[in-house]
């Protein structure tokens, strides 16, 4: 489903053996909702990064959840009928696993490309 919302025949979880999903609150009645998702998002791909496992974050649950399969997938998973029902929204997705390789290092930075107020 998510391959097919960003019209892409490849898998866009990039054969990840790990995915975890993260869901909040419909944004309409918790303003707060994507916010909140995408802080657990972060800080899970820091953890990640601690323990030694590579992450990717992978966006494109909103629209895949919102669906028809999207909402019968999330059945399947075991979420409970009066979330979805409450507007239960995706709101990403971590490929999580052992990375192949080192990281590449960080690219310079660009000059003078801050600013610093005081």
């Amino acid at each position: 489903m998510n391959a097919e919302i960003l019209g892409s025949t490849s898998d866009p979880y990039y054969g990840a053996p790990t995915i975890v999903l993260v869901f909040g609150s419909d944004p309409k009645k918790w303003g707060n909702s994507i916010q909140d998702g995408s802080l657990v998002l972060g800080n899970m791909m820091n953890a990640a990064y601690a323990i030694g496992l590579g992450s990717c974050w992978i966006n494109r649950e909103m629209q895949m959840f919102s669906t028809e399969e999207g909402k019968a997938l999330m059945r399947k998973l075991g979420i409970p009928e009066e979330l979805i029902q409450a507007g239960l929204t995706g709101i990403g997705a971590l490929a999580l696993g052992y990375p192949e390789g080192e990281p590449r290092p960080a690219k310079p930075r660009k000059e003078n490309y801050y600013r610093i107020i005081k």
